[in-house]
């Protein structure tokens, strides 16, 4: 009875989860090294993919406030999962994501928003989330960083494509996934790494920021 019990409450989550990972275009690889680019990178998502703000997550920024997904609707999105303590993968995501900041035309690049969640909850804390977005010089007017529980982190790995494992030594190995969503939270764009190329993921942002509403692109929230 206790198992049906919660197979009933979590049921609409876990089908909003299902549906995202499925219709998710492109597929993530065993490591970087070992794709090609025409495997790395994937065509834009069709439009009846289901939305990311479908997802009743928690979410704490690397200002203690308390976030949801949905407070990103009307534009559009570019997201990876890193953990602070990483040395090798999350720092190269990190740089590659500042390589197509610096790529995307002035007006797109400031509509658009770049979002890091966390793999590690345990140990990201605001602080951690606050000396990792100083660290790597990013703009916190454009790049949230965000954090939440261990289940919801899951949650959005699933979501996301990017496979990881914890190690005895507290490193965590993971894929080098970066995705863009578009202003009503589709799935329209996913690769492993920018293939030393930004063409594919600024015309992938361009084409998430044409579905973002007028008024919404106007906005100044962030």
């Amino acid at each position: 009875m206790m198992r049906a019990t919660l197979w009933t409450r979590f049921a609409p989550a876990l089908a909003v989860v299902a549906a995202l990972s499925a219709c998710s275009p492109g597929r993530v690889a065993r490591d970087d090294a070992s794709q090609s680019p025409r495997e790395q990178a994937t065509a834009s998502a069709p439009r009846t993919e289901p939305s990311l703000y479908e997802l009743d997550l928690g979410l704490t920024d690397a200002a203690g406030r308390k976030r949801r997904l949905e407070d990103f609707r009307g534009r559009p999105l570019v997201v990876s999962m890193v953990y602070t303590s990483c040395k090798s993968v999350c720092p190269r995501i990190t740089a590659d994501l500042r390589s197509l900041d610096r790529a995307l035309p002035e007006d797109l690049r400031a509509r658009t928003r770049f979002v890091l969640f966390s793999l590690d909850p345990e140990r990201d804390t605001p602080a951690a989330l606050t000396a990792f977005a100083r660290a790597h010089d990013l703009d916190s007017t454009r790049w949230i960083l965000l954090v939440s529980s261990e289940e919801d982190m899951r949650t959005l790995a699933a979501v996301l494509g990017v496979r990881f494992r914890p190690d005895e030594g507290g490193e965590i190995a993971h894929s080098a996934v970066i995705t863009v969503v578009d202003a009503e939270g589709v799935i329209r764009h996913r690769q492993v790494g920018l293939a030393a190329e930004t063409g594919p993921l600024v015309t992938a942002v361009r084409d998430a920021d044409r579905a973002a509403p007028a008024a919404d692109q106007q906005a100044t929230t962030h």
